[in-house]
């Protein structure tokens, strides 16, 4: 994974507000929890879980939490949704549009920077795992560590 500063973490994820997203807990056992992102700030996410907002705190000096939101890969994309794409009344609108329909795009931070031009899953801040993948997942170590 890339280091990412906490001001780029949230540039990041500021595009994709209304996403779902993976929180592991490196200070407890919460696994696998999804969420869906609701906001930002300078140094934490909104996340809404279980119908409860919480803002989780994002630190340069200390990782705390692994938060990944859960895209799609551009190879998912259907020709259906790149038709639509390209009948938007400006081009620029494209790429907002994958964005909100959760596909994962490059990212661009500031000139100059190293993250630009890198997938949000290249910085490790994405997983093209699926919401039913990671609920079976977490199932079956449930499963598996009550045997």
């Amino acid at each position: 994974m890339i280091a990412v500063s906490v001001h780029e973490r949230v540039m990041v994820f500021s595009r994709y507000i209304g996403q779902l997203v993976v929180v592991n807990s490196l200070l407890s056992n919460d696994r696998n929890v999804i969420g869906s992102l609701q906001g930002v700030r300078n140094n934490a996410l909104l996340i809404e879980i279980k119908g409860v907002n919480r803002w989780v705190p994002l630190s340069d000096d200390i990782l705390l939490n692994d938060i990944k939101l859960l895209l799609k890969p551009l190879k998912k994309l259907t020709q259906k949704i790149i038709d639509t794409a390209n009948s938007l009344p400006v081009q620029s609108f494209i790429i907002p549009y994958y964005q909100q329909l959760g596909f994962d795009m490059p990212v661009f931070i500031a000139p100059g920077s190293n993250h630009n031009c890198k997938y949000v899953h290249e910085l490790g801040l994405a997983d093209y795992r699926t919401f039913d993948e990671i609920e079976q997942e977490t199932q079956h170590q449930h499963t598996a560590i009550a045997h």
